[in-house]
């Protein structure tokens, strides 16, 4: 019979384990953000018209480091937080009507067709909260100003974060603690 004896000493173990331990969590936890992010900006294209890159670039992560163990996926717009929770929006923003509702569905509105520089145009006068254009006999509503206008929570990245985190953690962990 063959006798093996193995010694552990369980103090530099501890201590082995205690710092790689932060480490590896860090890098988990900001390599799962940065999968996150990626995962809303695949999705944003099928939740909004997307006009300008910026608003896909917007979308960012901030990683995690040993010591605070947070990393973050979010917004630099402020706007997007709109898009997130949806509520009633007070603003001074206007909602365009008829042709240039048109032109909003894809693109951004020129400046030449924003609400006051219309104004300063023949013919385009407001009433009752419109800005109004008249042709001929015929008057074309091209803007409602509002102050406060209801905007739908579509974002998702809630959901969307939570999903790839229950889904990737581990996994990355796992990826983490060996290399």
């Amino acid at each position: 019979m063959i006798r093996l004896t193995a010694t552990l000493d369980a103090k530099a173990l501890s201590a082995q384990v205690s710092r790689r331990l932060p480490q590896a969590l860090a890098r988990a936890l900001t390599k799962t953000a940065l999968d996150a992010r990626d995962a809303v900006r695949q999705e944003l294209p099928q939740r909004f018209t997307l006009r300008r890159p910026w608003v896909v670039q917007g979308i960012q992560a901030r990683p995690a480091d040993a010591k605070g163990l947070k990393a973050a996926v979010g917004s630099r717009d402020a706007f997007m937080v709109w898009q997130e929770v949806g509520g009633l929006r007070v603003g001074k923003n206007a909602i365009p009507l008829g042709p240039i509702a048109n032109i909003a569905r894809s693109q951004v509105v020129p400046k030449r067709l924003w609400p006051g520089r219309m104004l300063k145009e023949r013919g385009v006068f407001i009433r009752k909260g419109m800005v109004l254009k008249r042709q001929g006999r015929d008057v074309q509503p091209l803007w409602m100003l509002k102050r406060a206008q209801p905007v739908k929570a579509r974002l998702g990245m809630r959901e969307t974060v939570a999903q790839v985190v229950e889904e990737r953690l581990a996994e990355r962990f796992g990826q983490a603690w060996r290399g």
